[in-house]
């Protein structure tokens, strides 16, 4: 028998409405917090690392690509992201393609994955 939510000694079920982590809308989900989260939860929020069902279709599936989150060495995700395709995720890291397409990568790899981007042109004035 699982013991449940530890409710939040002020604030009870400490409910907040999930947010999509790449494009921040809301993804129509309630996450009932109660004590793992210290304080009043906000009233939107970040509750985990799966897109919404139109990034998910946008980058993920039709876009043919792998969300990478940068990770700190405890695991702990720190809020930057980027989306690569499933053809560049395999020739850089040389292992297959997570199911979900989602991967926690060390904050290292990420900052060399980030240099690596095209720098954009710049336009020469009138």
């Amino acid at each position: 028998m699982t013991k449940g939510i530890r409710l939040h000694k002020e604030f009870g079920l400490n409910p907040t409405t999930s947010t999509c982590i790449v494009c921040g809308q809301d993804k129509n989900e309630i996450a009932l917090l109660g004590a793992g989260y210290k304080g009043q939860a906000p009233m939107h929020m970040v509750t985990g690392v799966e897109p919404c069902d139109n990034c998910r279709k946008k980058y993920l599936e039709e876009g043919d690509g792998v969300l990478l989150l940068e990770a700190t060495s405890d695991k702990k995700a720190t809020g930057s992201l980027m989306v690569i395709t499933r053809e560049a995720f395999e020739r850089v890291f040389n292992v297959p393609v997570p199911h979900r397409r989602i991967a926690l990568i060390e904050d290292h790899a990420f900052q060399l994955l980030q240099a690596m981007r095209p720098k954009p042109k710049e336009v020469s004035g009138c």
